[in-house]
């Protein structure tokens, strides 16, 4: 199911759908599309979503919003999610990512509360032809509204890292 046929007018008709949308939304902003990976998002989180993220198990950590979070000021948390993404793109110098949501599944699903986890392997592309691949846990909490579902808590807890370089271009 792509995230077009997927589409309700409150939120996503599957809660597992709702991985893709993080992965289009995140490669999106990756690519340098800012506003279509804000409108991805507007779609699949609710108005209180935050996220969390781990840069290794046991790591350090990072809760938005919050007062660790540097982005303080925004007008959605789509924009906050999406401004956050692009801060951190920016600074390490990445021309486009590719997030891969792998052995998505629910893993608790009661009323209008679930719970959805996949692996998550996102490759992000330096200019030197070198890719930093992460690997990590995605873990959402999703709720129905008005006839669909969107993220109210995304936690992503890092797993591994590697820098592959690749042949020299030219």
């Amino acid at each position: 199911m792509t995230m077009q046929q997927g589409n309700t007018e409150g939120g996503i008709a599957d809660p597992i759908d709702l991985a893709n949308c993080f992965a289009y939304g995140i490669d999106a902003v990756g690519r340098g599309d800012f506003e279509r990976g804000v409108a991805l998002w507007e779609r699949c989180l609710t108005d209180d979503y935050s996220f969390k993220f781990t840069f290794y198990p046991g790591g350090p950590s990072m809760e938005c919003p919050g007062p660790e979070c540097p982005i303080q000021e925004f007008d959605s948390r789509a924009r906050l999610r999406a401004e956050f993404a692009q801060a951190e793109f920016q600074r390490r110098g990445y021309l486009a990512t590719q997030h891969q949501m792998i052995n998505v599944e629910a893993r608790r699903r009661e009323g209008n509360q679930a719970e959805v986890f996949a692996y998550i392997q996102a490759n992000h592309f330096l200019p030197d032809n070198a890719v930093d691949i992460f690997w990590g846990d995605y873990t959402i909490q999703c709720v129905e509204v008005d006839g669909g579902w969107r993220v109210s808590r995304e936690e992503i807890v890092g797993t591994s890292f590697l820098k592959f370089q690749g042949s020299p271009l030219g």
